[in-house]
């Protein structure tokens, strides 16, 4: 798989990806919210593809999954002066499912951070998604916290260390 920053011919791709995702979300009875999906999100993914914070991957000449990755927290997460990157917006072709994209996504995000001297790769969540909360889990990543995210919705904080041996503890 390789990853590339998208572009804005990506981005109809990626409302398709983030559309199928909600609709998969909603069938399982979750109040889980993919922005992607809706179109009061278009001026911000727009600005992520500008930003060169939203990315494609591909497997051969398919588009196989989006996400975004920053070096600034997203407002759920406080400022604690800790070196990390922010993961978000994760979703997969509907074809690509069980292929491993998403494993795949999660250590290439982890190696970047890790390369760019970051302490951690952190990421937040639906608090009311427990298939997701343990996918993470399973993953390496670790709870954090629970935060208010909007009236009714709240969230998880999940992160992972990047390299126990290059960086100290903290």
């Amino acid at each position: 798989m390789l990853v590339r920053p998208a572009t804005l011919e990506d981005v109809h791709t990626y409302v398709a990806f983030c559309q199928s995702a909600q609709a998969r979300i909603t069938a399982r009875g979750l109040g889980q919210y993919v922005p992607g999906a809706h179109e009061e999100y278009a001026a911000a993914i727009r600005s992520r593809v500008e930003a060169g914070s939203l990315f494609v991957v591909s497997e051969a000449t398919e588009i196989v999954g989006f996400f975004g990755l920053e070096e600034t927290p997203s407002s759920w997460w406080q400022a604690d002066g800790i070196a990390a990157m922010y993961l978000a917006g994760v979703v997969v072709s509907p074809a690509a499912k069980g292929r491993g994209v998403g494993d795949f996504i999660i250590d290439w995000c982890v190696e970047l951070a890790r390369q760019h001297g970051c302490r951690y790769l952190r990421l937040d969540c639906h608090a009311g998604n427990p298939w997701l909360h343990n996918y993470y889990q399973a993953r390496g990543f670790t709870f954090v916290s629970r935060i208010p995210m909007h009236p009714g919705y709240e969230g998880f904080l999940f992160q992972r260390v990047t390299s126990f041996s290059a960086l100290p503890a903290v």
